[in-house]
């Protein structure tokens, strides 16, 4: 098969999982497997195909973000009660600078609670390898929410996935939920995709430098969404990371990532604003906030990076 005819059928075999309660569509593009669930750790990994290739032969970043976060949450979800909905409160990642090329697996594990907090938050880290070599290190803390009114079916753990559908759906009989992913493919693959990837087109990541920094703002559709309806937390660091590199063009080596998830990303659209706050010989910093529909704060992140050698 081309290429396009690939991207597409992994679309509809996403579609056809996520009719299944449990994982998301967004996890289910990815090809997400557990191959390991230990008593307080796991490992997940997604392969490297055409529908994550960033065009360049390496694993479009947004997909790495959002099996990280994926992964550490998995690790939380051994201590939760089953179907218990959790969310990304704070996530940080420090990149080791090695290749983003290969099929890429997490390895996880839950390290604890916070003590003294109203909330409570759930805390795990974990490592990303590709080939074998570790790519980058993160940690994350979780909160406990209760799903919001109308949510689709959360399952009681994401890898239980017996009843998932291994066929892929006739695109004369999707829902209008799922006819509306599918059009989104078949206009993404209509057009020029394959310089910035399949992904970062689907998902409409594509900000522009300007005089003060880097800004982009991106389409929400069900494409996007987790199962309760919100952009998928990878997908807004995806966003965040995507403009501060483009506010840093002299600096191309994303180092590390501090994110804080403030509010749900729904609405229309999002937008994404990136200020350099550092730009030196060998590292910038930059700051990035994530804005919905009304100017609603989603997510606040600070990246550092690095000059090419």
């Amino acid at each position: 098969m081309t290429p396009a005819a690939t991207i597409r059928a992994r679309v509809l075999a996403a579609i056809a999982a996520d009719r299944a309660p449990g994982f998301s569509f967004t996890g289910h593009l990815l090809d997400t497997t557990w191959p390991h669930i230990g008593r307080d750790d796991v490992r997940v990994r997604i392969p490297f195909g055409a529908h994550c290739d960033d065009g360049s032969g390496a694993m479009e970043i947004t997909a790495l973000l959002m099996t990280l976060d994926a992964a550490l949450g998995t690790a939380t979800r051994l201590f939760i009660v089953p179907g218990e909905r959790i969310a990304t409160a704070q996530l940080y990642a420090q990149f080791t600078g090695a290749p983003l090329t290969g099929d890429l697996e997490v390895a996880t594990a839950f390290t604890g609670m916070t003590q003294g907090d109203a909330v409570g938050q759930m805390l795990s880290r974990g490592t990303a390898s590709m080939n074998g070599v570790p790519v980058c290190h993160g940690n994350a803390s979780f909160v406990r929410l209760p799903p919001p009114p109308g949510a689709r079916a959360l399952a009681p753990l994401p890898w239980q996935s017996a009843e998932q559908s291994a066929a892929a759906p006739d695109p004369a009989q999707l829902d209008a939920r799922e006819a509306q992913i599918l059009a989104h493919c078949d206009a993404v693959l209509a057009g020029a995709w394959q310089e910035r990837g399949f992904l970062r087109s689907f998902w409409g990541i594509d900000p522009a430098p300007h005089a003060d920094g880097a800004v982009g703002r991106a389409a929400l559709g069900p494409h996007m969404a987790n199962r309760v309806g919100h952009v998928q937390g990878g997908i807004l660091l995806g966003l965040a990371v995507h403009a501060a590199k483009a506010a840093a063009p002299r600096h191309p080596v994303l180092s590390n990532l501090s994110a804080w998830f403030i509010s749900p990303g729904r609405g229309p659209f999002l937008e994404a604003r990136a200020t350099p706050l550092h730009s030196g010989r060998s590292f910038a910093v930059v700051k990035t906030e994530v804005t919905g529909e009304g100017g609603v704060r989603v997510l606040e992140a600070v990246t550092a990076h690095a000059s090419a050698a």
